[in-house]
């Protein structure tokens, strides 16, 4: 089992549940998310170190049920409770470093085609398709070819 979605969800959960959190609170909300994924990582480790998987497996069912009922409470401070962290530590979020990656792929891109010196249609489609290729590559995004094509072209499925 792959928690990644559920790191994904839970590292922005205060966000999204939240408008305008003062400072303070939000270093409180990022560091229990942080707890949060640290102990995710733990259970979900669990799986390859214990004998019997199929208890490893129900407690990490019954940790996300809990967390995903207490989202759905709007209680992002207290996804799990304190004996559910007690053994494990902090995981920290890099998710600027996709960010940045994707950043100067698509900026770099785009420089490089100018630099070539490009016509400006090509550059677009270049750089869109760059940007799409990194997407799937940083963030784990599957595109169907076809959907590629429509994208290309500036059209949607909607």
């Amino acid at each position: 089992m792959d928690i990644s979605d559920a790191e994904r969800v839970i590292w922005s959960a205060w966000r999204f549940r939240h408008g305008h959190v003062r400072r303070v609170h939000r270093r409180q909300l990022k560091e229990h998310a942080a707890e949060v994924i640290g102990a995710l990582r733990v259970a979900e480790a669990r799986q390859d170190i214990d004998a019997d998987t199929a208890e490893a497996f129900e407690d990490l069912a019954k940790m996300l049920l809990k967390i995903a009922e207490r989202y759905a409470e709007g209680r992002t401070g207290a996804l799990l409770d304190p004996e559910d962290l007690a053994d494990s530590t902090k995981a920290v979020n890099r998710e600027w470093v996709r960010l940045a990656g994707l950043g100067v792929t698509v900026v770099g891109t785009a420089a490089g085609a100018s630099l070539l010196g490009l016509p400006d249609p090509a550059t677009s489609v270049l750089v869109g398709v760059v940007a799409l290729v990194a997407v799937g590559l940083l963030y784990g995004a599957r595109f169907l070819p076809t959907d590629l094509v429509d994208i290309a072209r500036g059209q949607s499925r909607r």
